[in-house]
């Protein structure tokens, strides 16, 4: 064969090849091609738009945006099926680099309903649902969080974050830490509630222990059981208990006497060796007793010192007071006094006097012992 011949052979050859394997087919501006068949194109569902790629979508708003319809299907599904037990495999990662950015962020737009923004399942009995990170070595609060829930709503009862378990001896949330603190709840509202608890089973509202060992509960009933005991800020145990007169003419330190006039009413002590002598205006009172309900509000009640240490208005009127003195009331009012009547003190000693006075008027710690 010639070298014209040969030249003339190969150019059919291309032309025939060329003509078998041809690419047919055609598609929209701007959307991503797929193949249709072995040898044709058509455009995909992706589209692109300002270097961000949409599906389902001619507009999308980041650099992957998907839009699905389904009712029970996933618009983005990451999975994993690597079955290592000594690294972490990981189905869908978000990383975010700005100071107030968000690795991965929910948003449940309904405005009714039980919409959730962001959920997390887990099937295994020592798996995590949702877990949260910080690597920080420093901060506090939502500065340096692992999980954070936010509610902006300004009515309604949302939460920021919800955690509900339905084993018998699951948490709803749990917070650990290894040096600090497991749970934190903080609010700014005048109104608001640092912490709230509600057992809809009317069983304990709250526990608490150490190492697994309950050291204190409160029960349905509102009841507290503490194995150490208690600690108050205050020094004496009070009752609440109406007053009866004018609000501008009492305080803290006042002796009161039972009111006659009243029931379970009390008034200013005026008269010397009251045997209505019931107790003191309680300054901080350590326990605080009433009859009423947390949430009622009750008008013109004072806490009525009966069992502890607190200040007391005194007079000198029937001589120094030292400490050890029996105190009964006197003629001024709201005051006690030095008792040196025995004939008239049963039934009127308010209680001993723990500090001196020498003359006048003041206030001295008394040690409240009705008698």
């Amino acid at each position: 064969m010639s070298f014209r011949n040969a030249g003339l052979f190969f150019i059919l050859l291309f032309w025939a090849v060329l003509g078998n394997s041809q690419i047919t087919g055609s598609g929209s501006k701007n959307y991503i091609p797929i193949w249709t068949s072995s040898s044709a194109l058509g455009s995909s569902v992706m589209y692109q738009s300002n270097g961000n790629v949409g599906i389902n979508t001619t507009k999308p708003a980041a650099s992957l945006h998907a839009i699905s319809n389904s009712a029970s299907g996933y618009a983005i599904l990451g999975q994993n099926l690597s079955t290592s037990q000594t690294t972490f495999p990981v189905g869908v990662l978000g990383f975010a680099a700005a100071p107030l950015g968000t690795g991965v962020y929910g948003d449940a737009t309904a405005t009714s309903g039980a919409a959730v923004g962001t959920a997390g399942v887990t099937v295994s009995p020592e798996g995590i649902g949702v877990e949260g990170i910080s690597d920080a070595s420093s901060g506090d609060g939502g500065n340096a969080s692992g999980v954070a829930g936010f509610f902006n709503g300004t009515s309604g009862t949302g939460s920021g974050v919800m955690g509900i378990s339905l084993a018998p001896e699951g948490a709803g949330v749990s917070g650990q830490a290894h040096s600090s603190t497991g749970v934190s709840g903080v609010t700014n509202g005048s109104s608001g509630v640092g912490g709230y608890f509600d057992n809809t089973a009317a069983g304990n509202i709250l526990i608490g222990a150490v190492n697994g060992t309950h050291k204190f509960r409160v029960d349905g009933n509102g009841k507290g059981y503490f194995d150490g005991g208690e600690q108050t800020g205050g020094a004496d145990f009070a009752e609440s208990v109406a007053m009866g007169g004018d609000p501008s003419l009492r305080g803290p330190g006042d002796l009161l006497v039972v009111d006659s006039n009243a029931a379970r009413q009390l008034a200013l002590s005026s008269q010397a060796y009251s045997t209505l002598v019931a107790g003191i205006y309680s300054t901080k009172p350590g326990v605080l007793a009433t009859p009423h309900s947390m949430n009622e509000t009750v008008a013109n009640e004072i806490p009525l010192a009966i069992v502890g240490i607190v200040p007391c208005k005194v007079s000198a009127e029937n001589g120094p007071i030292q400490p050890g003195d029996l105190l009964v009331s006197s003629s001024t009012p709201g005051h006690a006094m030095k008792g040196t009547d025995r004939g008239r003190m049963l039934g009127a000693v308010v209680g001993k006097a723990l500090e001196p006075l020498s003359e006048g008027k003041g206030v001295i710690q008394v040690l409240v012992t009705l008698q």
